[in-house]
């Protein structure tokens, strides 16, 4: 594969016992605290950055942070949104092979911008931890961050609205959390697409299901679906593809598409849509059933495991060739999954890319991204070439690559 757009590289490893040392630094929080804990980030952001221009942006930003710390201790959270946009759009996404060193400035950029961006989407009153916020901090916290998603999802439409790839190009685009889209020239599918009225509002969701022609949920959880988007794409002639839990959600005799619910495994291929080839297993993690799709879009092949499922049926994969995109959580235990799914870690010379979901989710619980701390952060893990792992594709919402076998 060649990217088209991007220019370096990023590798994803997740070693044993990730989950226990990322656990011990991602507790619930109060205000000061994270603003502290935010603070030691964006300088050991610049500690790893000295003499670039981006060192100097960031100690701009800590000064303007401190200064407007006095007069508000909540307008950090609006800064740091909006010091990560302003440097994303001028560091677009990295993937690529693994390298031998971590010295990549690009790609320090990128890793750090991920673990910044976390501390004011840094929910906490959903936990069963202390502190809780005081109402004055939920209000702040949930205008700069609907601030945030508003202006990522006017990026999103602004590129799905421009044209289609060429040839036998792919656009991968994300949008939210699990959420990614994938066009090529002839059609579009999305997988884990959300788009609650507490993100957004129901502005976009009809714009949406016209570029869709399928969209997929691997589970009944309400951050990995929206049921108005998916009734409107079956209003507007268009495919649904989840477990049969969805049908209370879709339940309808009046709409023009066409529903693929399963309660147990697909293991015949279907072609859904007319252009998606797709193959499903079911991964019952009580109480909520989970599909793990894997799709073939135009000789495309992509996995997508949500985030609730047993890793033991991840070795279905075992028996089909390589994907070229494969979407899990890093909590979910990256060394497990491309074990079970292919036997051993990536070998060399094999054109696979891991999208990371379930990152920097609002509204959503510390535990939902208790590893990729540890996945940026530590030497041992992101950029490991003893390990092989496959390439990773570092994507904030609203950004997309395109690439091309």
């Amino acid at each position: 594969m060649k990217i088209k757009r991007l220019f370096i590289a990023a590798v994803a490893s997740v070693l044993f016992g990730a989950e226990a040392i990322a656990a011990q630094r991602w507790v619930a929080t109060g205000n000061e605290q994270l603003y502290q804990a935010m603070l030691t980030c964006l300088r050991n952001f610049q500690g790893e950055l000295f003499g670039e221009p981006v060192y100097y942006q960031a100690q701009n930003l800590e000064m303007a942070i401190t200064a407007a710390h006095k007069g508000d201790e909540y307008a950090w959270m609006s800064q740091v949104h909006n010091f990560c946009n302003y440097l994303e759009d001028i560091y677009p996404p990295v993937m690529g092979h693994p390298r031998e060193s971590l010295d990549d400035k690009y790609e320090t950029i990128r890793r750090n911008l991920v673990l910044l961006r976390d501390f004011p989407m840094h929910q906490v009153w959903q936990t069963n931890d202390s502190p809780s916020p005081t109402q004055i901090q939920i209000d702040a916290f949930n205008a700069a961050n609907k601030q945030w998603l508003h202006y990522k999802r006017a990026q999103f439409f602004e590129f799905l609205r421009g044209p289609r790839p060429a040839g036998n190009e792919i656009q991968v685009v994300k949008l939210y959390s699990s959420g990614v889209v994938f066009r090529t020239k002839s059609a579009c599918i999305g997988m884990d697409i959300t788009y609650e009225s507490r993100l957004y509002d129901d502005e976009g969701i009809e714009e949406l299901a016209d570029i869709l022609d399928v969209i997929y949920v691997t589970h009944a959880h309400t951050d990995h679906f929206d049921q108005k988007l998916l009734q409107a794409m079956l209003r507007k002639g268009k495919c649904v593809v989840g477990p049969h839990t969805m049908e209370k959600y879709i339940s309808g005799s009046d709409w023009a598409g066409k529903k693929y619910l399963w309660s147990d495994t697909q293991e015949e291929a279907v072609l859904v849509g007319g252009v998606a080839s797709t193959q499903a297993f079911m991964s019952e993690q009580k109480p909520e059933p989970c599909l793990l799709y894997l799709v073939d879009l135009g000789g495309w092949r992509m996995i997508h495991v949500g985030d609730n499922s047993e890793h033991v049926n991840e070795q279905n994969y075992l028996r089909y060739p390589m994907a070229d995109f494969v979407m899990s959580p890093v909590f979910q235990g990256l060394v497990t999954l491309f074990k079970s799914t292919y036997g051993g870690l990536n070998p060399d010379g094999i054109e696979q890319y891991y999208i990371n979901i379930h990152e920097n989710e609002y509204l959503h619980t510390v535990d939902g991204r208790i590893a990729f701390d540890y996945m940026y952060k530590d030497a041992n893990s992101l950029g490991n070439t003893v390990n092989r792992y496959p390439n990773c594709l570092i994507l904030d919402c609203g950004e997309h690559i395109v690439m091309s076998k």
